[in-house]
């Protein structure tokens, strides 16, 4: 049960950029997804940086999809970019990124076994994300989930998840909602209670005004959750 809350929460950071996606430099073209178009002048890495943005486009996309099909189909095209970005070039962050959240969205809707194995397939890209780019914040908060949620043996650690969501919503104050869940519920099981009620006030506050329902409704459980478990304690 644990391996799966484990794989649950790391997903579940794939929605914190997805309504985000990158800018690159303007073409008169725009792809399907709104991306500006590829065009044969560009250099590998200008189409690689495009390519990742589809990707990450195609995710937000698939996030919003209610069929099934739709969201598998979705995902695997956004995987194919993903993928074709980083034979591009190798050193894009976005694209490991975009490669790590669609990876872990199939593996979730093909119901595969969240081991430790699985984890750490997912977590190559995520650790070449922050390596590339250590101010990548949706990777930095989808490291502050792993951090929180595994244990000790697998690499788990209170402060580093607590650093890395720190910084993520430092880094974007004005949106991190799925950074502002999870510390919020690191603060909660240490005690801070208050603290991450204040968080879980924010996080729906900027959920709601940027159209991320599904956030909304978990930060708003969980309110009310925390709010409960206040009151019953005093």
């Amino acid at each position: 049960m644990r391996s799966v809350q484990v794989v649950a929460v790391v997903i579940a950071f794939v929605g914190v950029a997805l309504g985000r996606v990158r800018a690159t430099r303007a073409e008169p073209e725009r792809g399907p997804s709104g991306v500006p178009a590829l065009v044969a002048e560009q250099s590998p890495a200008e189409k690689s940086r495009l390519l990742a943005a589809r990707a990450i486009a195609l995710l937000k996309q698939a996030e919003d999809a209610t069929d099934p099909n739709a969201k598998r189909q979705l995902y695997q095209q956004g995987l194919e970019l993903a993928n074709a970005a980083l034979e591009l070039d190798e050193q894009n962050a976005d694209a490991h990124f975009a490669r790590f959240a669609t990876k872990g969205r199939l593996l979730l809707l093909d119901g595969a076994s969240p081991n430790p194995l699985n984890l750490m397939r997912l977590n190559r890209d995520l650790d070449r994300a922050l390596e590339l780019n250590p101010n990548h914040a949706d990777a930095l908060a989808a490291k502050g989930g792993l951090y929180r949620q595994l244990p000790r043996l697998l690499g788990g650690s209170e402060r580093k998840a607590e650093e890395c969501l720190t910084k993520a919503i430092a880094l974007e104050p004005d949106h991190a909602v799925g950074a502002r869940i999870e510390l919020a519920q690191l603060y909660f099981d240490r005690g801070e209670r208050e603290r991450a009620v204040a968080l879980l006030k924010k996080a729906i506050t900027i959920a709601e005004r940027d159209g991320k329902v599904r956030q909304r409704n978990e930060a708003q459980a969980l309110l009310e959750r925390y709010v409960g478990a206040i009151r019953e304690h005093r």
